[in-house]
């Protein structure tokens, strides 16, 4: 159903640098790039793309009150390296990777931007 998200930045160059890595983790690298925006894919044909913009109105980026993006992991390992290496470029926190329930293992990071992100996966 969705086909990509995308959140603005600021710096674009910064945003790139700060999603290559936290991306990295999944296996996502960028697959489209222009003078205003990046997109990451990982690969998957099907699966949703993600993507960093300058907004397109000329306006400063902000924050979405309320609104996040989860990014799927296929491990508990996964989200604690997500977790690790956005707070290790730039990030910051707003929950430290654990277990949500009995279902669930998340962590939730803000990026250099301030937009809200978790990155998730199920528990077995």
């Amino acid at each position: 159903m969705i086909s990509y998200a995308m959140v603005g930045t600021k710096d674009l160059k910064k945003a790139g640098d700060f999603f290559d890595k936290v991306l990295g983790v999944l296996g996502a690298s960028r697959m489209m790039e222009s003078e205003r925006s990046i997109m990451w894919s990982d690969g998957n044909p099907g699966r949703p793309l993600f993507a960093a913009c300058l907004p397109f109105d000329g306006k400063s980026a902000t924050v979405g009150n309320g609104t996040m993006i989860s990014f799927g992991a296929k491990s508990q390992e996964d989200v604690d390296n997500m977790y690790k290496i956005a707070l290790e470029n730039g990030g910051s926190c707003e929950g430290e990777p654990g277990l949500r329930g009995e279902s669930y293992y998340l962590a939730y990071f803000r990026d250099t931007d301030g937009n809200k992100f978790s990155a998730f996966c199920p528990v077995s």
